[in-house]
Protein backbone atom coordinates (compact mmCIF):
# COMPACT_ATOMS: atom_id res chain seq x y z
CA UNK A 1 0.00 0.00 0.00
CA UNK A 2 3.03 2.30 -0.13
CA UNK A 3 2.65 3.01 -3.82
CA UNK A 4 -0.62 4.95 -3.41
CA UNK A 5 0.90 7.03 -0.61
CA UNK A 6 3.92 7.97 -2.71
CA UNK A 7 1.78 8.76 -5.69
CA UNK A 8 -0.48 10.89 -3.51
CA UNK A 9 2.56 12.85 -2.28
CA UNK A 10 3.66 13.42 -5.85
CA UNK A 11 0.23 14.76 -6.76
CA UNK A 12 0.20 16.99 -3.70
CA UNK A 13 3.66 18.31 -4.65
CA UNK A 14 2.41 19.20 -8.13
CA UNK A 15 -0.77 20.88 -6.93
CA UNK A 16 1.06 22.82 -4.22
CA UNK A 17 3.62 24.08 -6.69
CA UNK A 18 0.86 25.24 -9.01
CA UNK A 19 -1.55 26.78 -6.55
CA UNK A 20 0.36 28.25 -3.60
CA UNK A 21 1.49 31.83 -4.22
CA UNK A 22 5.14 32.62 -3.72
CA UNK A 23 6.87 35.78 -2.63
CA UNK A 24 7.51 37.91 -5.67
CA UNK A 25 8.50 41.48 -6.05
CA UNK A 26 6.04 43.87 -7.62
CA UNK A 27 7.17 45.45 -10.87
CA UNK A 28 10.88 46.22 -10.49
CA UNK A 29 13.53 47.34 -12.93
CA UNK A 30 16.77 45.40 -12.62
CA UNK A 31 20.22 45.03 -14.10
CA UNK A 32 22.13 41.77 -14.18
CA UNK A 33 25.58 40.54 -15.05
CA UNK A 34 26.50 37.05 -16.24
CA UNK A 35 29.81 35.24 -16.68
CA UNK A 36 30.35 31.67 -17.79
CA UNK A 37 31.96 29.05 -20.01
CA UNK A 38 30.69 28.37 -23.53
CA UNK A 39 31.32 24.98 -25.16
CA UNK A 40 30.51 25.14 -28.88
CA UNK A 41 30.24 22.52 -31.61
CA UNK A 42 30.62 23.52 -35.26
CA UNK A 43 29.09 21.24 -37.89
CA UNK A 44 31.14 22.22 -40.95
CA UNK A 45 30.83 21.65 -44.68
CA UNK A 46 33.78 22.35 -47.01
CA UNK A 47 33.15 22.74 -50.74
CA UNK A 48 35.85 23.10 -53.41
CA UNK A 49 35.46 23.17 -57.21
CA UNK A 50 31.80 22.15 -56.89
CA UNK A 51 32.74 18.95 -55.02
CA UNK A 52 31.66 18.46 -51.41
CA UNK A 53 33.98 17.14 -48.76
CA UNK A 54 32.09 14.97 -46.21
CA UNK A 55 30.73 17.05 -43.34
CA UNK A 56 32.84 17.17 -40.20
CA UNK A 57 32.52 18.73 -36.78
CA UNK A 58 34.77 20.04 -34.05
CA UNK A 59 34.29 21.76 -30.71
CA UNK A 60 35.99 24.46 -28.68
CA UNK A 61 35.53 26.28 -25.38
CA UNK A 62 35.45 30.01 -24.74
CA UNK A 63 34.48 32.40 -21.94
CA UNK A 64 31.22 34.33 -22.29
CA UNK A 65 30.05 37.39 -20.37
CA UNK A 66 27.49 40.16 -20.60
CA UNK A 67 24.54 41.84 -18.97
CA UNK A 68 20.84 42.61 -19.19
CA UNK A 69 18.29 45.29 -18.37
CA UNK A 70 14.83 44.04 -17.51
CA UNK A 71 11.61 44.20 -15.56
CA UNK A 72 10.43 41.61 -13.00
CA UNK A 73 6.83 41.23 -11.86
CA UNK A 74 4.46 38.51 -10.56
CA UNK A 75 3.06 36.01 -13.05
CA UNK A 76 -0.41 36.84 -11.71
CA UNK A 77 -0.03 40.34 -13.20
CA UNK A 78 1.04 39.00 -16.58
CA UNK A 79 -2.00 36.66 -16.61
CA UNK A 80 -4.53 38.50 -14.39
CA UNK A 81 -7.56 36.37 -15.34
CA UNK A 82 -9.67 34.61 -12.74
CA UNK A 83 -10.62 31.03 -13.63
CA UNK A 84 -13.03 28.39 -12.42
CA UNK A 85 -11.24 25.09 -11.72
CA UNK A 86 -13.63 22.11 -11.29
CA UNK A 87 -13.14 19.42 -8.66
CA UNK A 88 -11.73 16.13 -9.93
CA UNK A 89 -10.56 12.67 -8.85
CA UNK A 90 -7.31 11.04 -9.95
CA UNK A 91 -7.18 7.20 -9.79
CA UNK A 92 -4.04 6.09 -7.95
CA UNK A 93 -4.82 2.43 -7.22
CA UNK A 94 -7.65 0.01 -7.99
CA UNK A 95 -10.58 1.22 -5.95
CA UNK A 96 -8.72 4.30 -4.68
CA UNK A 97 -8.55 7.86 -5.93
CA UNK A 98 -7.16 11.19 -4.80
CA UNK A 99 -9.76 13.96 -4.67
CA UNK A 100 -8.86 17.57 -5.41
CA UNK A 101 -11.17 20.44 -4.64
CA UNK A 102 -11.69 22.97 -7.36
CA UNK A 103 -11.87 26.71 -7.03
CA UNK A 104 -14.40 29.31 -8.13
CA UNK A 105 -11.79 32.03 -8.09
CA UNK A 106 -8.45 30.59 -9.23
CA UNK A 107 -5.65 33.00 -10.15
CA UNK A 108 -2.17 32.22 -11.39
CA UNK A 109 0.45 32.34 -8.63
CA UNK A 110 2.72 35.29 -8.02
CA UNK A 111 5.86 33.61 -9.37
CA UNK A 112 8.65 35.96 -10.40
CA UNK A 113 8.45 36.65 -14.13
CA UNK A 114 11.13 38.55 -16.03
CA UNK A 115 11.28 40.25 -19.42
CA UNK A 116 14.68 41.61 -20.42
CA UNK A 117 17.01 42.84 -23.14
CA UNK A 118 20.37 41.07 -22.98
CA UNK A 119 23.77 41.46 -24.64
CA UNK A 120 26.46 38.74 -24.47
CA UNK A 121 29.96 38.68 -25.93
CA UNK A 122 33.36 37.04 -25.50
CA UNK A 123 32.60 33.91 -27.52
CA UNK A 124 35.61 32.99 -29.68
CA UNK A 125 35.93 29.48 -31.11
CA UNK A 126 38.46 27.72 -33.34
CA UNK A 127 36.81 24.95 -35.37
CA UNK A 128 39.25 22.59 -37.16
CA UNK A 129 37.68 20.16 -39.63
CA UNK A 130 38.46 18.19 -42.81
CA UNK A 131 39.73 20.11 -45.79
CA UNK A 132 40.64 19.26 -49.37
CA UNK A 133 43.05 16.60 -48.08
CA UNK A 134 44.11 15.13 -44.72
CA UNK A 135 47.19 17.37 -44.82
CA UNK A 136 45.20 20.58 -45.32
CA UNK A 137 42.50 20.88 -42.64
CA UNK A 138 40.01 23.71 -42.69
CA UNK A 139 40.40 26.13 -39.79
CA UNK A 140 37.45 28.38 -39.01
CA UNK A 141 37.78 31.05 -36.34
CA UNK A 142 34.31 32.11 -35.19
CA UNK A 143 33.50 35.00 -32.85
CA UNK A 144 29.96 35.85 -31.79
CA UNK A 145 28.05 38.47 -29.80
CA UNK A 146 24.32 38.13 -29.13
CA UNK A 147 21.51 40.62 -28.61
CA UNK A 148 18.43 38.90 -27.23
CA UNK A 149 14.97 39.52 -25.82
CA UNK A 150 14.41 36.99 -23.03
CA UNK A 151 11.55 35.62 -20.96
CA UNK A 152 12.23 33.87 -17.63
CA UNK A 153 9.99 32.28 -15.00
CA UNK A 154 11.19 31.45 -11.47
CA UNK A 155 9.25 28.71 -9.66
CA UNK A 156 9.79 28.57 -5.87
CA UNK A 157 10.42 25.20 -4.25
CA UNK A 158 9.07 26.16 -0.81
CA UNK A 159 5.65 24.47 -1.36
CA UNK A 160 6.94 20.93 -2.07
CA UNK A 161 9.62 21.30 0.61
CA UNK A 162 6.97 22.22 3.15
CA UNK A 163 4.92 19.13 2.25
CA UNK A 164 7.81 16.68 2.60
CA UNK A 165 10.07 18.26 5.24
CA UNK A 166 8.19 21.07 6.94
CA UNK A 167 9.45 24.64 7.00
CA UNK A 168 13.11 25.10 5.95
CA UNK A 169 13.81 28.85 6.17
CA UNK A 170 17.25 28.69 4.52
CA UNK A 171 15.79 27.09 1.37
CA UNK A 172 12.67 29.24 1.04
CA UNK A 173 14.45 31.81 -1.22
CA UNK A 174 15.43 29.03 -3.69
CA UNK A 175 13.76 28.91 -7.10
CA UNK A 176 14.06 26.77 -10.19
CA UNK A 177 13.93 28.83 -13.38
CA UNK A 178 13.45 28.31 -17.07
CA UNK A 179 13.43 30.71 -19.96
CA UNK A 180 13.86 31.34 -23.66
CA UNK A 181 15.07 34.14 -25.88
CA UNK A 182 15.19 35.24 -29.50
CA UNK A 183 17.25 37.88 -31.20
CA UNK A 184 20.27 38.48 -33.41
CA UNK A 185 23.83 37.23 -33.33
CA UNK A 186 26.66 39.34 -34.74
CA UNK A 187 29.16 36.81 -36.06
CA UNK A 188 32.55 36.93 -37.71
CA UNK A 189 34.03 33.85 -39.39
CA UNK A 190 37.55 33.65 -40.78
CA UNK A 191 38.48 30.45 -42.59
CA UNK A 192 41.51 29.03 -44.41
CA UNK A 193 42.67 25.65 -45.70
CA UNK A 194 46.31 26.18 -44.49
CA UNK A 195 47.74 26.28 -48.05
CA UNK A 196 46.47 29.24 -50.06
CA UNK A 197 45.24 31.94 -47.73
CA UNK A 198 42.18 32.97 -45.80
CA UNK A 199 38.92 34.79 -46.19
CA UNK A 200 36.41 36.21 -43.74
CA UNK A 201 32.84 37.37 -43.51
CA UNK A 202 30.80 39.23 -40.90
CA UNK A 203 27.10 39.74 -40.40
CA UNK A 204 23.97 39.12 -38.37
CA UNK A 205 22.06 35.85 -38.12
CA UNK A 206 18.85 34.94 -36.33
CA UNK A 207 19.67 33.35 -32.95
CA UNK A 208 17.68 31.70 -30.18
CA UNK A 209 18.41 30.28 -26.77
CA UNK A 210 16.89 28.25 -23.92
CA UNK A 211 18.06 28.29 -20.32
CA UNK A 212 17.37 26.63 -16.99
CA UNK A 213 18.92 26.66 -13.54
CA UNK A 214 18.58 27.55 -9.91
CA UNK A 215 18.18 30.98 -8.30
CA UNK A 216 18.54 32.32 -4.78
CA UNK A 217 17.27 35.61 -3.32
CA UNK A 218 19.99 36.93 -1.00
CA UNK A 219 17.83 39.96 -0.20
CA UNK A 220 14.72 41.59 -1.66
CA UNK A 221 16.90 43.36 -4.22
CA UNK A 222 19.90 41.06 -4.77
CA UNK A 223 19.50 37.69 -6.49
CA UNK A 224 22.12 35.18 -7.63
CA UNK A 225 21.72 32.30 -10.08
CA UNK A 226 23.60 29.46 -11.76
CA UNK A 227 22.47 27.47 -14.75
CA UNK A 228 22.79 26.10 -18.25
CA UNK A 229 21.99 27.74 -21.56
CA UNK A 230 21.57 26.34 -25.08
CA UNK A 231 22.57 28.95 -27.67
CA UNK A 232 22.15 28.52 -31.44
CA UNK A 233 23.83 31.28 -33.40
CA UNK A 234 22.82 30.01 -36.86
CA UNK A 235 24.80 29.03 -39.95
CA UNK A 236 27.88 30.99 -41.05
CA UNK A 237 29.51 30.92 -44.48
CA UNK A 238 32.72 32.28 -46.03
CA UNK A 239 35.46 31.45 -48.53
CA UNK A 240 38.91 30.13 -47.61
CA UNK A 241 41.21 32.10 -49.89
CA UNK A 242 41.27 29.25 -52.41
CA UNK A 243 39.46 29.68 -55.72
CA UNK A 244 35.97 28.17 -55.82
CA UNK A 245 36.12 27.02 -52.20
CA UNK A 246 33.60 27.70 -49.47
CA UNK A 247 33.14 26.87 -45.78
CA UNK A 248 29.76 26.82 -44.04
CA UNK A 249 29.36 25.88 -40.39
CA UNK A 250 26.42 25.70 -38.01
CA UNK A 251 27.51 26.53 -34.47
CA UNK A 252 25.60 25.46 -31.35
CA UNK A 253 26.85 26.21 -27.83
CA UNK A 254 26.07 24.80 -24.41
CA UNK A 255 26.97 27.35 -21.76
CA UNK A 256 27.26 27.13 -17.98
CA UNK A 257 26.82 30.53 -16.37
CA UNK A 258 26.49 32.33 -13.05
CA UNK A 259 24.73 35.64 -12.60
CA UNK A 260 24.05 38.50 -10.19
CA UNK A 261 20.86 40.61 -10.38
CA UNK A 262 20.16 43.95 -8.68
CA UNK A 263 16.62 45.34 -8.50
CA UNK A 264 17.26 49.07 -8.45
CA UNK A 265 13.88 50.76 -9.04
CA UNK A 266 10.32 49.92 -8.00
CA UNK A 267 7.60 50.59 -10.56
CA UNK A 268 4.12 51.46 -9.26
CA UNK A 269 2.29 50.21 -12.37
CA UNK A 270 0.79 47.19 -10.56
CA UNK A 271 -0.08 49.01 -7.36
CA UNK A 272 -3.74 48.81 -6.36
Amino acid sequence: MRCPDRFRLLLLWTCAALTLPAPALAADLYVSGVIGISHATGDTKFTQDLSDIPRDDDDDTSPVYGGALGMAFPLSELIPFRLRVPSFDVPIWPGKAAHFEGSEDFRFPGWRTSLEIEAQTGRDYEIITKGASPLTPTIANVSSSSFMTNFRLDIPIQAPLHIFFGRLPMLEPVTLFGGAGVGASLNEIEANDTTVGKDSDEGFTFAHQFKAGIGYALTDTIHISAGWRYYNLGELETGTGSQNSKVSTEVIANEFTSGLTWHFYHLPIFER
